[in-house]
């Protein structure tokens, strides 16, 4: 009754079969696959008037070769089980906060400041980023930004904005 429900031993013992490097590979190409698959439901258009498909479509076919060349790179006996990391929950909590917090700035303040909100927190979830490595990184992606998307790409998100 319970064969077809995977056993923690026979995970595990996948795990070192294959190696955490040839799963992830694995999974990054499914998950490309995927990406790619929906993005040929929308138009693609062409390379000089692109559709709301193309990126998708290119960035899912990136992440297929990616994993490809993952999984031909990795070796056998290295990325098993016993070399895992414990889960790094400063590191997750850091990149999801500078997510939202980019998503809800940009609303109520603009590029500028979302932008360096954002980089900010994502930088102090590495343990090896002091505050003052972290507000010049910030500092200095913020002024990237507005050159690139407010300038060079003409964004329609205003670099500050109050309310």
């Amino acid at each position: 009754m319970t064969d077809h429900i995977a056993r923690p031993d026979r995970v595990g013992s996948l795990i070192r079969r294959l190696g955490k490097d040839r799963i992830g590979a694995v999974l990054l190409i499914l998950m490309g696959v995927g990406i790619a698959v929906m993005a040929l439901t929308y138009r693609m258009g062409t390379a000089t008037r692109m559709g709301p498909g193309y990126m998708p479509f290119f960035y899912g076919v990136l992440m297929v070769l990616v994993g490809v060349a993952i999984a031909v790179t990795a070796r056998p006996g290295e990325g098993t089980a016993r070399d895992a990391v414990p889960f790094n929950w400063r590191a997750w909590l850091g990149i999801l906060g500078g997510l939202v917090a980019f998503a809800v700035i940009a609303v109520y303040g603009g590029l500028v400041p979302a932008t360096f909100v954002a980089v900010f927190v994502s930088a102090l979830a590495s343990k090896a980023n002091s505050l003052r490595d972290a507000a010049l990184l910030a500092a200095a992606l913020a002024v990237a930004a507005v050159l690139v998307f407010s300038y060079g790409l003409k964004l329609q998100l205003a670099p500050f904005a109050w309310g």
